[in-house]
């Protein structure tokens, strides 16, 4: 019987509805178009939020350009000289830059050019497993101080303390001495022991201040483990402060590596930009007059090290809303537009 009685029903419900006028729908058909072509044509390229922010950071942008070239140039040394960086004796000893050779050669007759390509592989390498030791390091040790606290927190305390309050380049030098083995895998040792304590200082202090947030109790209360609080609802929170971390720790291992090179606290054999500023400065090539030996290094160490503080500026424009330069898009402002044409529509009737 109800059946029966439903399309009557219907009827009567259409004939209250009201009218929408002509104008006014397509007003608002016209305020909704851009914003649905404009989503139908980012849908295939659509970027995280963050990778937005992150190019949309001109000096980020640039530093990232630069790392990427630096990385590529490593890879493709192969591809890009055909000069061996070990080939003693290849060319004429302290060629001024040419064509031939773009960096000059140094005392043993080898091309600088070569030798900083093929040196980007080993001083990129111990920056990028170190900045990632160190960070690992960092965020275990700090974040598990601050979150458990108490007698744990006094005991990783003092540590992280010693570590800080000794001096690093000292400790290095031993360490660097006395350890049986000499190349990268030493250095990387060296540093990752040594560069820790300050990440995981400024992780703790962040750590104290989140876990008695509500979503971090809320958790605790759940039933969740200590260490799945702490990587899935701690650590989350800091990514742009890990990232900043792990940039920093990247940077003071480039710097770290050519500096233990240069001492010959590493293996002078392996072709390194510390190793090439090493042997420029045991066969005295600034006192002959090439300069070539010492710049080109020292300008790769330089641009570098540069590139990455810009990209760390990415960084802080992500965590901090502030820095942030929100660009609407074209179809956007339209749709914006139409939609306050629409409103203005419908208060003068």
């Amino acid at each position: 019987m109800q059946l029966d009685n439903a399309p009557s029903t219907l009827a009567s419900n259409q004939d209250t509805i009201p009218a929408v006028p002509v104008a006014a729908a397509s007003v608002a058909t016209t305020a909704n178009a851009p914003l649905t072509s404009a989503r139908a044509r980012g849908r295939g390229i659509a970027l995280p939020t963050w990778v937005k922010l992150l190019l949309g950071t001109p000096l980020a942008a640039t530093g990232i350009v630069v790392v990427l070239i630096f990385i590529l140039a490593a890879i493709f040394a192969p591809l890009i000289t055909p000069n061996d960086p070990t080939n003693i004796g290849g060319f004429d000893r302290y060629l001024a830059p040419s064509l031939a050779h773009p960096f000059g050669t140094d005392y043993s007759g080898i091309d600088v050019f070569a030798e900083v390509l093929y040196g980007a592989r080993v001083s990129l390498a111990v920056g990028a497993v170190t900045g990632i030791v160190t960070t690992f390091l960092s965020i275990v040790i700090g974040m598990t101080a601050g979150y458990i606290g108490g007698w744990f927190d006094d005991i990783l305390g003092v540590v992280m303390n010693v570590f800080l309050v000794i001096p690093q380049l000292p400790l290095l030098l031993v360490f660097a001495a006395y350890l049986p083995i000499k190349g990268p895998l030493s250095i990387i040792l060296v540093i990752s022991i040594t560069g820790w304590a300050w990440g995981a200082r400024v992780l703790r202090s962040q750590t104290l201040s989140l876990r008695n947030r509500d979503f971090v109790q809320a958790a605790y209360m759940s039933g969740e483990s200590t260490w799945r609080i702490i990587f899935r609802e701690v650590l989350p929170n800091m990514i742009s402060l890990t990232v900043s971390s792990f940039i920093f720790a990247v940077i003071g291992a480039i710097f770290t590596e050519s500096s233990l090179e240069f001492l010959s606290l590493g293996d002078v054999n392996a072709v390194s930009w510390g190793t090439i500023l090493y042997n420029a400065q045991q066969f005295t090539a600034l006192q002959v007059g090439a300069w070539w030996n010492f710049v080109f290094p020292g300008l790769a160490i330089a641009v570098i090290v540069t590139a990455c503080v810009f990209v760390n500026y990415g960084i802080d424009a992500i965590s901090n809303p502030r820095l942030r330069v929100v660009k609407a898009g074209k179809a956007h402002r339209q749709a914006a537009k139409a939609r306050a044409a629409a409103t203005n529509a419908g208060v003068a009737r």
